[in-house]
Order: C-alpha cells, then structure tokens, then sequence
C-alpha cells in the first residue's frame, strides 16, 4: 500500500513511528548515496531513510534530497502539489526530526535501542521494535553490549594507584612559558 497525502493526514504519532520503524528495520541498512556518506529520502538503489518511507510518490522529486524536514515543509507548504504533505511535516515535525537523526546518526545495529528511546521521548509504544526483533531472532544491542563487557569486581581496583595524577611526560611549553616569564618579569 502507498502512503498518499491525504492518508497521511489521518496518521497519529504512533502510526507515523510505527510505519517509519518497520520499514527500517526491515531494510536494516542506511539510505545513501553512491558515495555512502550522503544519506537520501530515496537512494539509487530502492532504500529510503525514515522520512522518505512517508513522502507520497507525487510529492517526492530529487530536488527535495539534501534538504531538512523544516526546510521540505516550508517548500511544499506554498505548492498546490505538496501543502498537504508541508502540514503533515508541520504536525509531527518533532517526531520526524528524531526519527531522521536516528536514520542518519546511527548504524542499523543501533536502531532497535534508539527507536526505544525515540517512542520513549514521545510516549510512543514500541511494540513493532519487540515484534522485529521476535522475528528476526535479534535482541537489543544494549543487553548484547551489558553482556560483552567485562566488569571488574571492586576489590581487584587498586584505587591508590587510581588517585595518583597521570604522568604524561608533556610539558606542552611549560618550559618556554617559564622562561618568558622569568625574561619579561626580571
């Protein structure tokens, strides 16, 4: 099914995270371009970032690429083609902006802990992150990362050792300053 402008009108919060997080946990990969640095809405080869899985096909155009979701919405809000599409962007600009950090900021692994934390600061439920991650098999990279770590028991620590000042055998000019010092001051 294909997201429309009016459809789009109908989302709440939670329909809008819960579309973004399937489609990018299901492509499990960044939208960029040939260079891989650049993230796209749409990339060449069929990927899309969090926002580009919601700008209708009429609505979307090559010149929209580069450009923050604000910055899409003020373009489009004065266009008979995309003011609808401009005030859905208007409406959960805050959601949006996160979900596009997300996309952009992290690795594909991260994804499932920072969409928690994004459904979290918009008192959103994540129940499409657990069903992805029952499906797959995976589980958070933070209960993966609490596991692989190894921690030190309090009695191994040498805490004298710990409180001693680090030695690292730089003056970074200490010298030259006090030389300067002792030249204009004598």
């Amino acid at each position: 099914m294909k997201l429309t402008s009016t459809m789009l009108s109908t989302l709440q919060p939670q329909d809008v995270f819960d579309i973004v997080a399937w489609h990018l946990l299901r492509q499990n990969a960044r939208a960029t371009g040939f260079d891989r640095v650049k993230c796209l809405y749409r990339a060449p080869d069929g990927k899309r970032c969090a926002i580009g899985w919601l700008i209708p096909d009429d609505v979307y155009s090559k010149a929209l690429e580069f450009f923050g979701v604000h910055d899409i919405a003020a373009r489009l809000i004065e266009t008979d083609y995309g003011a609808q599409f401009a005030r859905f962007l208007y409406v959960h600009m805050p959601l949006l902006r996160d979900l596009q950090a997300l996309h952009d900021a992290n690795l594909p692994v991260e994804w499932p802990v920072v969409l928690r934390e994004v459904a979290q600061r918009h008192r959103l439920n994540t129940v499409v992150v657990m069903h992805h991650e029952r499906l797959h098999g995976s589980e958070p990279v933070a209960r993966r990362e609490a596991q692989r770590r190894p921690v030190a028991p309090a009695f191994m620590l040498d805490l004298k050792q710990l409180s001693k000042p680090v030695a690292t055998g730089v003056s970074h000019g200490r010298e030259e300053r006090e030389e300067a010092r002792e030249v204009c001051c004598a």
